[in-house]
């Protein structure tokens, strides 16, 4: 008999599993780099594989930016819908946990602010990079005019929508100073604002 020991027998990842860890690796190398500076050589790289496992699993850098984005945009609205679920306060309480959500310690680095101007950055010129931004956008402001709706009272209905116009214009306006300037009593007193402004312009509590 041999004393060989035996190896442990290898795992075998799907092609799907290949594919997130890819994007994963992307969205590492967008943080760390930038998207001006990406390259297929960086994310093969941060992903620990050979530029061939790039190309066999994704068509071209195009496509795997898109993957990464679109799991940025997840992490994102994941910390939107943690601060929906959580149970009671008033509706004026509701809007400003979901608000604060998308201004919690873990958004508010360098690399995940960086990414979220590149997003937007990129969008201007990839269709698909614009589709998946637009949809996050779009699930933000469902979302927001659902906490909004929640607020009106009598008539202040038809003024939801013009509400919805002015924060979310408020947030990109408060996570572009942050990136300018740090300044945290600036994004308190930017979201304090948006809360008060919902409760006067629709009679809510």
């Amino acid at each position: 008999m041999s004393d060989t020991p035996s190896r442990p027998p290898q795992i075998r990842l799907t092609a799907e599993t290949r594919r997130k860890h890819i994007a994963e690796a992307a969205l590492r190398a967008l943080q760390n780099h930038g998207h001006a500076a990406l390259t297929a050589r960086k994310v093969a790289a941060e992903a620990g594989l050979s530029l061939g496992h790039l190309t066999y699993h994704y068509k071209d850098m195009a496509e795997v930016l898109s993957a990464a984005f679109r799991l940025a945009a997840d992490q994102v609205q994941e910390a939107g819908r943690r601060a929906l679920i959580q149970p009671g306060g008033t509706p004026s309480e509701r809007l400003d946990r979901f608000l604060r959500a998308g201004f919690s310690t873990d958004l508010m680095t360098p690399a995940h602010l960086r990414l979220k101007v590149d997003l937007w950055s990129a969008a201007l010129t990839q269709p698909e990079i614009a589709s998946i931004e637009r949809a996050l956008y779009d699930s933000h402001r469902d979302a927001l005019e659902r906490l909004l709706d929640r607020m009106a009272a009598g008539y202040a209905f038809e003024r939801i929508p013009a509400v919805a116009d002015l924060i979310m214009a408020t947030l990109d306006g408060l996570w572009l100073d942050w990136l300018r300037r740090g300044d945290a009593l600036a994004v308190k007193n930017g979201l304090d604002g948006c809360v008060l402004f919902a409760r006067l312009r629709l009679g809510g509590t």
